[in-house]
């Protein structure tokens, strides 16, 4: 009986499995295309190749490929529209160096889309050229100069500078500073004398004590920008807290166009440098960078050195945050608008 009940539910089994498809005896019905191994190849600084491969192709009659500057996909930069739907790579170039773009693929049939990608980002590569600065005292400070390899003649230059007691240069691997080259900046970050792989030294609150030393690693730096044949000669300078004060000390000089300062402090910078003069200079700071016990209130001494300041100036404390010095910019709103600052003051052409 059991063997009898299993031979009819087994019979019924094929028999709906016959119906699968519809009418025409057993056929299977349509397919969809899958998208896969999408990924960027020979990426360079003016473009990349884009690579797919595409399992049950049919269904679809072209395929479509949007390159964009943002997430939201509204700044699209190049629109590419293929009929040869075997093909499993597309070209682009033309493009910016340092920056980030964003794509989607789409298989489309008619007009109507059938398949589209995840959304996917590549980005474009700059030169990083790595050396040792000497300063006039024989200390070695480890440098990186960034810049377009693509972009001919002379540019202005940036020098980005650190906070106190850091072993890992922030600025190196920074959006700020990728947004810099892709604007076409030739920008150098280095280490201060005691920090990272630059020269050690005996004491490093000797740098706080006095920071009129670091004075001859900010000249080595603005020296060799003045030397190298892609710099046009105007400088910007942008540093973190104590990074920040030598953006300050440096803005006198005849070279120097445009300052950020970051988190900075007034505390005994003018007895360092009795004859600091201040313009054009953009300050941010937290405004809940306040520390009791160390004495510093760094929004009001912000303050208080950006009412010294000549025009033009500008003043940013961020609402909300106690985030301090290069920490700040994990908000793209403060690289943009560090960015529109510098090519406000510190023009490319």
């Amino acid at each position: 009986m059991h063997h009898k009940l299993l031979y009819i539910v087994l019979l019924v089994f094929l028999a709906s499995s016959c119906d699968i498809g519809g009418e025409g005896g057993g056929e299977l019905g349509p397919v969809t295309p899958v998208l896969k191994n999408l990924e960027p190849t020979a990426t360079s600084e003016t473009g990349f190749q884009l690579n797919w491969s595409i399992t049950n192709p049919a269904g679809f009659n072209t395929i479509e490929i949007l390159l964009s500057e943002d997430e939201e996909m509204t700044k699209i930069v190049r629109f590419m529209e293929l009929n040869d739907i075997s093909a499993q790579n597309a070209i682009f170039d033309g493009l910016k160096g340092a920056t980030t773009y964003f794509y989607k693929v789409s298989l489309k049939n008619q007009g109507s889309t059938v398949v589209e990608s995840d959304l996917k980002r590549v980005e474009t590569s700059f030169k990083m050229e790595s050396f040792n600065l000497i300063t006039e005292d024989s200390y070695s400070l480890s440098a990186k100069l960034a810049y377009l390899e693509s972009v001919s003649g002379s540019r202005p230059g940036i020098i980005m500078m650190h906070e106190f007691g850091v072993w890992v240069n922030p600025w190196p691997g920074s959006d700020l500073l990728k947004q810099l080259v892709a604007d076409g900046y030739v920008c150098l970050t280095f280490f201060f004398r005691g920090h990272g792989t630059s020269t050690p030294v005996d004491d490093l609150m000797d740098l706080i004590n006095d920071k009129s030393i670091l004075t001859r690693d900010l000249q080595a730096a603005i020296e060799y920008m003045n030397a190298h044949e892609l710099a046009s000669g105007t400088l910007g300078l942008i540093g973190g807290s104590m990074g920040a004060i030598m953006a300050l000390a440096g803005n006198g000089h005849e070279k120097v166009l445009s300052s950020v300062a970051l988190s900075p402090t007034s505390d005994g910078v003018f007895s360092f440098f009795p004859n600091m003069t201040l313009s054009s200079v953009y300050y941010l700071v937290g405004e809940q960078d306040i520390h009791d016990q160390e004495g510093g209130d760094f929004p009001a001494e912000t303050e208080a050195l950006y009412n010294l300041t000549e025009e033009p100036r500008k003043l940013n404390i961020i609402p909300g945050t106690s985030d301090h010095g290069s920490n700040l910019l994990s908000r793209d709103s403060l690289n943009t608008s560090i960015e529109e600052w510098f090519l406000q003051t510190l023009p490319i052409n």
